[in-house]
């Protein structure tokens, strides 16, 4: 374990904006993590927990102490005839976790297949995807107190899950950094297939014969065909979340736009974000380095050297469009710093 001055977050964040963290170290386990903490010098520094950086837009330097989640390893922690609980570290690059699970025939989390970052920021986020959210497969996570270093552990009511929301995005921000997390997953067939856009891919294939592996493979190819690999283009993919209206804002935004698509359930309504921004002439616009993805418009991308700033300017932009043409505030997804 080794604290480095002056440390360039380029590589460590997929916008791909080039800042400095005044302290960087990497951790690849508790013991490590604790042996951090209990240094006097730096008790009293603010600290950042930085995992696969995929959705965050630097807009500043980091004058704190980051420290770099990787706490790796899969266990199975119990199994059932029809269940198995994985007991992960929170730094495994998610997408690993994914492809782990269904090269063994398990079901739960083939929908959220390419989605970039860690574990360790599932549960913040709630990621989800193609009518999957992480808190559906959900058990329990670890957590230490970065000040104090008590050790917690979260089930899934204490982690106050929302639409890409929880208590670690609000009350318990940068409080906490999480080390393990468990999932249950399950062992017998079990698709969720509630999305247009995937059942058009399965119409024509034998569902009986269809497994996780294959339900992987299609997310896989719908993502790549529309979303920008981060490895080659700066982004966080999408930047906006969908907003959650009411039927009286459906009904408005119908009179002038009567094509208008939502994603209605028993409990909201939502609009896709980058319907919303399409329909204004955003795709594909460019400024300076920085723009809209030309094949989705809730994709802000960094055509090279943009400035996190640059980007935060344009999705305000953005954002004042929304809501003077159809009266929706767009909340951001991406953690801005």
């Amino acid at each position: 374990m080794k604290i480095i001055n002056s440390k360039s977050l380029v590589e460590h964040n997929t916008f791909k904006i080039n800042i400095n963290a005044k302290l960087f170290v990497t951790i690849k386990s508790e013991d490590e993590l604790f042996s951090l903490l209990n240094q006097k010098r730096l008790q009293q520094k603010n600290k950042f927990i930085l995992g696969g950086g995929s959705n965050i837009l630097f807009t500043k330097n980091m004058n704190c102490l980051v420290i770099h989640n990787q706490i790796k390893g899969i266990k199975v922690d119990k199994e059932t005839d029809s269940t198995i609980t994985l007991s992960i570290g929170a730094g495994e690059c998610w997408d690993n976790v994914v492809q782990w699970t269904t090269d063994r025939n398990l079901y739960g989390i083939e929908n959220l297949s390419l989605i970039p970052g860690y574990i360790g920021a599932a549960p913040i986020q709630n990621i989800g995807a193609y009518g999957v959210e992480f808190q559906d497969v959900f058990v329990k996570l670890k957590a230490i107190n970065l000040k104090s270093k008590e050790i917690y552990y979260f089930n899934k009511l204490d982690c106050q899950f929302g639409y890409r929301d929880s208590i670690f995005k609000n009350s318990l921000k940068g409080k906490l950094i999480i080390t393990n997390i468990k999932i249950k997953l399950s062992k017998k067939k079990r698709f969720i297939l509630s999305y247009k856009a995937l059942q058009n891919k399965i119409r024509n294939l034998d569902i009986k014969q269809l497994n996780s592996q294959d339900i992987r493979q299609i997310i896989i190819n719908i993502r790549n065909s529309k979303l920008p690999n981060p490895k080659a283009i700066g982004n966080a993919g999408s930047f906006f979340k969908n907003p959650i209206v009411n039927n009286k804002t459906v009904k408005s935004i119908q009179k002038s736009h009567p094509q208008l698509p939502i994603f209605q359930s028993k409990e909201e309504i939502k609009i896709p974000a980058g319907w919303l921004i399409e329909q204004l002439k955003w795709k594909g616009y460019k400024e300076k380095e920085c723009g809209i993805y030309h094949k989705h418009s809730l994709v802000l991308i960094n055509h090279g050297n943009a400035t996190g700033q640059e980007i935060v300017n344009l999705s305000q932009r953005i954002k004042e469009d929304v809501l003077k043409e159809f009266n929706i505030k767009l909340e951001e997804e991406v953690l801005i710093l």
